[in-house]
């Protein structure tokens, strides 16, 4: 089989479901390159093409997959990068990226970069990440909050940010971080009620290069980290029962807290919430959407 046709036939398959529907009206903001939220009707992600620069929204198939078709139509024999990824929630808060080299790729030179399971990927190489709009509010005076992804990271020096919650502009005063720290061998989760530099963490083994369903949670009021890898869950206690700081930061994706770094690796899904989701059923939404 020509490779180029199989994997442009692979990156087809679908998610197996909307599998976000069952956390409707808890979700704060939800990227992924299948439709996750069956209430969602508009494009996954707005691509720029590397021949002419132009820019067109992919949606998804009657089945819930990205548009392959179509963004290889677009993208011809050369690559795409990725200039929006939407936000399926309904609440409009899409990650954007109007720097060109900081534009995560979806497709290589006419083929489109898929993961283990054939779905398509975005594809971060050490300097691409995105920025939130509408979401400095993520982690203003919240009693609880979720971080979901479906992503792999491969670095092997620098700790690797899948994402950050930061006050203003300072990575190095975050309130939450979802990285992955390759000199510890591991995943963590930071969260802290307030601006804190180094908050507590929990934490789970980890090695590069591995997908992975990484979720964490903040429980402020209850005064407990978590973090969930592959259903494996571990918690640390936070040493304070009160909620988080009553201001706005910066919402960040594919960035390092404290060192700035952005994802060296992939990614598929995001889930944000202002909730505490139940891990066992998120974890098996990510499952089901595991590119």
């Amino acid at each position: 089989m020509n490779l180029t046709i199989g994997l442009g036939l692979a990156a087809t398959r679908p998610a197996l479901a909307p599998v976000l529907d069952v956390f409707q009206g808890q979700i704060y903001a939800a990227y992924g390159l299948g439709r996750l939220l069956s209430s969602y009707t508009g494009p996954g992600v707005r691509v720029r093409r590397s021949s002419d620069g132009a820019e067109t929204d992919i949606g998804f198939t009657a089945l819930g997959a990205l548009d392959v078709a179509a963004l290889l139509a677009f993208s011809g024999a050369g690559s795409a990068f990725v200039v929006t990824w939407y936000d399926q929630s309904g609440n409009g808060r899409h990650a954007t990226q109007t720097v060109t080299a900081s534009q995560p790729r979806l497709v290589n030179a006419g083929v489109v970069d898929i993961g283990p399971n054939g779905r398509p990927v975005l594809v971060f190489t050490g300097a691409q990440s995105f920025g939130i709009a509408g979401a400095a509010g993520f982690a203003r005076n919240a009693s609880d909050l979720t971080v979901g992804a479906a992503a792999m990271s491969s670095a092997t020096s620098l700790s690797s940010g899948f994402f950050t919650a930061s006050r203003g502009g300072n990575l190095s005063w975050y309130r939450v971080g979802l990285l992955h720290t390759p000199t510890l061998g591991s995943v963590r989760f930071a969260s802290s009620g307030d601006d804190a530099d180094n908050p507590p963490f929990a934490s789970r083994a980890y090695a590069p290069g591995a997908w992975a369903r990484l979720i964490g949670r903040g429980r402020f009021l209850a005064g407990e980290a978590e973090i969930a890898i592959n259903g494996g869950f571990s918690t640390v206690a936070l040493g304070t029962t009160t909620p988080t700081v009553d201001n706005d930061g910066v919402a960040r994706i594919a960035i390092a807290p404290n060192s700035g770094v952005p994802l060296t690796g992939q990614m598929s899904a995001l889930v944000l919430s202002r909730a505490a989701l139940d891990i066992a059923p998120l974890d098996a939404a990510l499952q089901g959407i595991m590119p």
